[in-house]
């Protein structure tokens, strides 16, 4: 929860005093949960409540009866105001012990509409330790933010993972931090790494007129003007007219 609630920081979301929720299960159980407050110092009414759990933990929240407990806790602070209540979202820290997460319990959650918004951050010990000791390798070259940033938007560091997910714990602990918090500020991807559809269609022409065997020759200037004319693209006959058409026109000329 550490690198989470750091990052929080940097998002400018002040700590408020922890609050304790005491609830009793179906099963006769007590159960207490300690809810970290967070709201924001650029509009008071942005506000994370945050909660670390096992994954074992997530079944007890889906009856929905200790996030009622937590909303009605949370409504009785003297830091609250009604217009919070929409921009508020609440974040369940989960820890797992194996490679399977209860998904069907995080959907449950994630997917009931009282209260507020509601998001589960699944980790395992390997994903923590290793992007908590990443992040202490680079200390320094910049914010946890732009590090987190700049990871995730690596090419090879995405294929990696791609490829195999559980090889790659540093990936999949920042891909959960930036899918299970909504505010997290991507970093859009640089122009130079963005082809046009001008691009693939030079690579396509010049394909062909490379081909080892039987090249085409292709007048790339009257592909371009046959694309700008006005056709319907669902009739074939309306398109091969306008080609023939251009095909005469060129051969006036």
């Amino acid at each position: 929860m550490e690198i989470l609630l750091k990052v929080l920081k940097e998002l400018n979301f002040d700590f408020r005093e922890k609050f304790n929720v005491y609830c009793n299960l179906s099963d006769d159980r007590k159960m207490t949960v300690s809810v970290n407050l967070l709201i924001s110092n650029k509009n008071n009414t942005q506000t994370f409540l945050v909660i670390n759990c096992d994954n074992s933990q997530l079944a007890d929240y889906v009856d929905g009866e200790i996030i009622k407990q937590i909303a009605s806790k949370f409504r009785k602070r003297e830091c609250h105001r009604a217009d919070m209540d929409k921009n508020t979202s609440l974040l369940l820290v989960c820890k797992y012990q194996d490679d399977m997460v209860d998904t069907s319990s995080k959907i449950i959650i994630e997917d009931d509409p009282y209260y507020f918004k509601k998001y589960v951050f699944s980790y395992n010990e390997k994903e923590l330790e290793s992007a908590a000791c990443w992040l202490k390798q680079n200390e320094g070259k910049g914010s946890i933010i732009s590090l987190v940033q700049d990871y995730i938007t690596d090419t090879s560091n995405f294929s990696k993972y791609k490829e195999n997910y559980l090889n790659e714990p540093i990936y999949a602990f920042f891909i959960e931090l930036v899918t299970k918090l909504h505010c997290f500020p991507m970093k859009a991807a640089e122009s130079k790494n963005i082809k046009t559809v001008n691009d693939y269609l030079k690579k396509e022409l010049d394909d062909l007129r490379n081909k080892p065997r039987r090249p085409v020759d292709i007048d790339s200037k009257r592909v371009e003007s046959f694309i700008e004319l006005k056709m319907d693209i669902t009739s074939v006959d309306d398109v091969c007219q306008k080609w023939n058409l251009l095909l005469e026109e060129g051969s006036e000329s």
